[in-house]
């Protein structure tokens, strides 16, 4: 079976989009022919990668706009998504003849993720269209909002109408509509297209992990280490996680929490914890590379994934195949992929509510060794169950098997 594979985002090395275009191509080349339509902008990375594998390969098309709009992205006047959406709509260039199209028996687009831009290729496939999985449709919730700043509360608000107004875009419609199969990443986007006119849909985290990358390793610490990673957005929701903490120390005063990433809200937070403060229980180690959140998971008791908007989360599953226990949000992709076996789901509520319930999980988990052993090690039975990069192939492939065996009895072969 011939796929072309569309990954915008696909880069070997990497975490997020990147990391999961790159690690869905090298094992769906396992089970089918692989071609990938991606960035020139990725070319070195991608054929530097290749030469050190060994086995079945994928195949790569690379596209980019003319330098002029390269130049404007890299100097910020382009923004990435208006640079992908015009990358997409000019995707045709890479492969201009259908009958080039007609070798590939499935056109499947993977990164990026949102629904909000069609893929560039998608109307014009003559074989069997997956899109997915799909997310985008997630909206934070309301009560949680307060702990963004003003202009972060603006633009979370015309976010959540732009999602609203973009589910009732009848270009974007027809597309989904013309799929014969539409993952999707979380229950919220779904439900954002439930009277769609969908030809098949299921629901696919789309995010994976490596479980030899990610492995557990002997705890010896009092369960009092909580671990967190972002980008240090408002939506990633490191104040949620803050306050709680702070609420968590008035009864367990020996927690402590590191956090890694960094981003336009660092310095904010950093400042909000010194006038509290918390710099004795508090750390801000800055970004870590792929490779060493490794160490970071093995340095610590407990993962905590406090985002009031994601599609998913990647580090979620990281974290799990480390056999940690993970506190999250019930909501979004992190109620997919986080059971009460292996993690403590907060309800999102009312700031006050939120805020203290996690602080309850905290304290109870970091409390209880035997239940965070017995939570990690059902995390990492999961992550070998379902969200490995081959699982999830095998997963894929099994899509592609019925996708394509419907289009051959519909077309009467």
């Amino acid at each position: 079976m011939k796929v072309l594979l569309s990954a915008y985002a696909c880069e070997p090395g990497k975490g997020s989009e990147p990391g999961t275009g790159w690690n869905l191509a090298l094992a769906l080349a396992g089970h089918c022919e692989i071609t990938v339509l991606t960035r020139s902008n990725n070319r070195g990375a991608i054929e530097s990668a290749l030469q050190s594998l060994s086995g079945s390969k994928p195949e790569f098309i690379y596209h980019d706009l003319s330098p002029f709009f390269t130049g404007l992205k890299a100097r910020g006047i382009l923004s990435t998504q208006a640079y992908y959406a015009l990358w997409q709509k000019s995707a045709g260039r890479a492969i201009p003849k259908v009958r080039e199209l007609a070798n590939y028996d499935v056109f499947h687009h993977v990164t990026f993720n949102s629904f909000e831009v069609r893929p560039g290729l998608l109307r014009r496939f003559p074989g069997a269209r997956i899109w997915g999985p799909v997310g985008g449709g997630q909206r934070a919730p309301v009560g949680l909002t307060a702990t963004l700043g003003t202009k972060s509360r603006i633009r979370e608000s015309m976010r959540s109408l732009r999602v609203i107004v973009s589910a009732w875009n009848p270009c974007l419609r027809g597309a989904l509509e013309s799929c014969d199969l539409v993952l999707f990443a979380n229950s919220e986007t779904r439900n954002l297209f439930r009277n769609a006119k969908l030809g098949s849909s299921s629901e696919m985290i789309d995010v994976g992990v490596d479980p030899e990358q990610f492995a557990p390793t002997l705890k010896s610490g009092k369960g009092n280490r909580l671990f967190h990673a972002s980008n240090f957005e408002p939506r990633k929701g490191t104040r949620l996680l803050l306050l709680a903490f702070r609420q968590a120390l008035h009864e367990k005063r020996d927690l402590r929490l590191r956090l890694a990433g960094d981003g336009p809200e660092r310095r904010t937070e950093e400042a909000w914890v010194r006038s509290n403060g918390l710099e004795y229980a508090v750390e801000f180690v800055g970004r870590r590379s792929h490779h060493q959140m490794s160490q970071e998971f093995a340095d610590a008791d407990l993962f905590v994934f406090p985002s009031i908007r994601d599609t998913s989360g990647a580090i979620v599953l990281e974290a799990m195949a480390c056999g940690l226990p993970v506190i999250c949000l019930d909501h979004q992709g992190a109620r997919m992929m986080v059971d009460d076996a292996w993690g403590i789901r907060v309800k999102p509520r009312s700031l006050e509510a939120t805020v203290s319930d996690l602080a309850d999980a905290f304290v109870r988990l970091s409390g209880d060794g035997g239940l965070r052993e017995a939570m990690g090690a059902s995390a990492r039975e999961r992550v070998l169950e379902n969200y490995s990069w081959e699982k999830k192939a095998e997963q894929l492939k099994s899509h592609y098997d019925a996708c394509v065996a419907v289009r051959t009895r519909k077309n009467g072969r």
